[in-house]
């Protein structure tokens, strides 16, 4: 059954975090890739599949800004959504779904659009899935798009992945089987420290891989990718079967642990488990208009909550100001210390949940960074009873954050917000938020 369907700009596919509200519109197998997903006002003609199912047929009046995508396995891999529209569309798209859901009171600033729409991301994690080595097919926790080339990669991959695939042939290696649950290789992880830099190009590579592989074979990857020039090279056996690394042994093969990323006056020293944005030329886009709101504030005092390796209290704050971070994860505190003591700077920094964190009294400001699944209910009632004066909050998933934002009127005013696209060619975007006490 054909019909002819024309969609709303709430339906668009990657701008709304729920799709079509009953149906999923994909592109047809047998029609080209740069069909891939309806964007918003489009005319399409569409077939009813199995599983009720709409597969998209045909673009009868497509989208002005709709475009071919770069990259041959757009549309099967689970990556990129948006590449089919050109960015500045993508970014006004997304930043307008999330501005109407906020307060009329509230300011809106103009988005901040990534400085690079392509090759942005700083770390990736490839999969393995018996022959191939890629992205998770959209939609399939069993199957890989295999891929030599990636957009939104750091350029360091190439020759990761054509290395490590020869090496995985010749030796007749299988990669991980979700179903099975057998296999002998699991992911392939890169983190290559920002392009924007003056001395770009320094990268870590990790092999994940079964318990108990042969390290002789292991010392042929080494030997195949040492030339390539990465300034790290590790393997990690893991037992588990998760769908995630979780690491049982870690061999550092080749180099050192650690390498530097730069965000702007400051310097990281990242391993392979750090977190950090994956796109900080965007990044510190928004961490300036933060500073922008912060310093003419004048806070003697900083709480950083959620605060990972403390990467945001240390860019905004002032140097005389007391400065505070919380973070549960134990691996992320030493970083954040490290990086504190590198850069010569006083800073407080505690394993702790941050909801479970009880010293508010005498803070200037908060700053909130929580995980994509928003506060944790017990410090949305914490920040109402025992907040500071101003709050600034920045969110991975707006759409959690105006869902917060009914409890967190009782206290606090949204004055200001702004969209920052840490994700070019994908639905995603961060929003900052600034939240001042009634």
């Amino acid at each position: 059954m054909r019909r002819e369907a024309k969609l709303l700009p709430a339906q668009a596919q990657g701008l709304t975090p729920k799709g079509l509200s009953r149906v999923h519109v994909e592109s047809h197998p047998r029609q080209g890739l740069e069909l891939f997903g309806p964007l918003p006002d489009e005319q399409i003609e569409i077939q009813l599949g199995s599983r009720r199912n709409l597969w998209l047929q045909q673009v009868l009046e497509p989208h002005p800004k709709r475009r071919e995508a770069r990259c041959l396995h757009f549309g099967p891999c689970g990556g990129c959504t948006l590449q089919h529209l050109d960015e500045e569309t993508q970014l006004e798209l997304k930043a307008r779904r999330i501005y109407r859901q906020l307060p009329e009171t509230c300011e809106v600033l103009p988005a901040l659009a990534s400085p690079q729409p392509f090759h942005y991301r700083t770390k990736v994690e490839f999969s393995f899935n018996r022959q191939e080595l890629g992205f998770h097919r959209r939609g399939c926790f069993d199957k890989v798009v295999s891929v030599d080339r990636c957009w939104i990669a750091p350029p360091a991959h190439y020759q990761a992945l054509a290395l490590t695939r020869a090496w995985m042939r010749d030796h007749q290696l299988s990669g991980w089987d979700a179903r099975a649950q057998v296999g002998d290789l699991r992911y392939l992880l890169l983190r290559q420290a920002s392009n924007e830099e003056p001395n770009p190009g320094e990268w870590l590579l990790l092999l994940v891989t079964r318990t108990g592989l042969d390290p002789e074979l292991i010392q042929d990857w080494k030997r195949r990718l040492e030339p390539a020039g990465a300034q790290g090279l590790f393997w990690v056996e893991q037992s588990s079967t998760a769908g995630a690394i979780v690491p049982e042994q870690e061999h550092l093969l080749h180099g050192q642990e650690r390498i530097e990323q730069k965000l702007g006056p400051l310097t990281f020293r990242l391993g392979w488990r750090s977190f950090f944005q994956s796109n900080p030329p965007a990044y510190r886009l928004l961490l300036d208009q933060l500073k922008e709101w912060l310093l003419p504030l004048k806070p003697e005092s900083l709480l950083d909550l959620y605060c990972g390796i403390g990467s945001i209290g240390l860019y905004v704050a002032p140097a005389d100001c007391r400065l505070v971070g919380v973070e549960s994860v134990e691996p992320a505190i030493e970083d954040a210390r490290r990086c504190a003591a590198e850069m010569g700077r006083a800073a407080e920094f505690h394993v702790c949940p941050s909801e479970n964190w009880t010293e508010w009294a005498g803070f200037s400001a908060a700053i909130v960074d929580p995980p994509r699944s928003g506060c944790h209910p017990r410090m949305l009632e914490r920040l109402v009873a025992e907040g500071p004066a101003e709050v600034f909050y920045i969110s991975c998933n707006p759409d959690r954050f105006v869902a917060e934002l009914a409890q967190l009127k009782s206290a606090y005013r949204l004055e200001k917000a702004v969209a920052c696209d840490f994700f070019p060619q994908t639905g995603h975007v961060e929003l900052l938020a600034w939240l001042r006490r009634l």
